[in-house]
């Protein structure tokens, strides 16, 4: 059924007042699973974000104050904590909207075999260990989900490589528009929308079960296209509020 998100601003605006940033602060200096807070598993929907060590001189400076942040921690927590939000508001699931947004994880986690949606950003930096390329295949074939996001340009090649690393029968399929993952929830014609930080033309990609896109999708990747970023500033006025609209539906329809 075909909904309108013409309340997502006003939610996004709304959490983030009643969060405040002292929580977001303490929750934006924590680099690793370890150090960032975790909230034990209960059934709530949890957004998941994967943490993955990208090697030394992979902190990225997005003009913040703390020297840079790495590539896996981008848009957190606000991000996680804005869609959780808009979730819980437009929609019957039940989130996690604590402070810090959700948990993060390392891929051979086991963790992670308790959350059915993932997300990583910048995934032209990930390098997974063989113990961690196993355990996403296991993740993915036993019902899991994950989303790409935030990565444009030559890191397509990393991002491939690793993919086959982790699929080398499988491989992405650029999306038309029309299928599932983009009917459920809101309908909107993905390419129509004006989401794109990047100088470059969103792409859509997915994979799907046997290369098979009648099939179940195990993923969706943002090409050319930050909607994190959209969402993580959507209560700063950064963005048009129609433009940041159009990323939350997407997320939205996603999950």
């Amino acid at each position: 059924r075909a909904v309108s998100c013409s309340s997502c601003g006003r939610v996004a605006i709304v959490a983030a007042a009643q969060q405040g940033r002292r929580g977001s602060d303490r929750a934006d200096r924590c680099y690793s699973p370890e150090e960032c807070p975790r909230t034990p598993y209960n059934g709530t929907f949890t957004f998941a974000r994967v943490f993955f060590d990208a090697g030394a001189g992979s902190m990225m400076n997005f003009g913040g104050g703390f020297g840079g942040e790495p590539p896996w921690h981008h848009d957190r927590p606000d991000a996680e904590r804005n869609l959780s939000s808009i979730l819980r508001e437009i929609s019957f699931l039940r989130t996690f909207t604590g402070w810090y947004g959700g948990n993060v994880f390392a891929l051979d986690d086991p963790e992670i075999f308790r959350y059915p949606v993932l997300w990583m950003a910048e995934p032209g930096y990930w390098r997974p260990t063989p113990k961690q390329v196993e355990s996403l295949r296991a993740y993915l074939l036993k019902g899991g989900f994950i989303i790409f996001d935030d990565f444009r340009a030559g890191h397509w090649y990393n991002f491939e490589e690793q993919m086959r690393r982790v699929f080398p029968e499988l491989q992405p399929i650029r999306l038309r528009g029309d299928e599932p993952v983009f009917r459920s929830f809101f309908e909107v014609d993905p390419y129509s929308l004006q989401v794109r930080p990047y100088p470059e033309i969103p792409e859509y990609w997915g994979i799907f079960e046997d290369n098979d896109t009648s099939k179940r999708q195990l993923a969706i990747i943002n090409y050319n296209n930050d909607i994190g970023e959209y969402m993580e500033f959507s209560a700063t006025g950064w963005a048009p509020v129609d433009v940041t609209n159009e990323a939350y539906k997407l997320a939205v329809r996603y999950v």
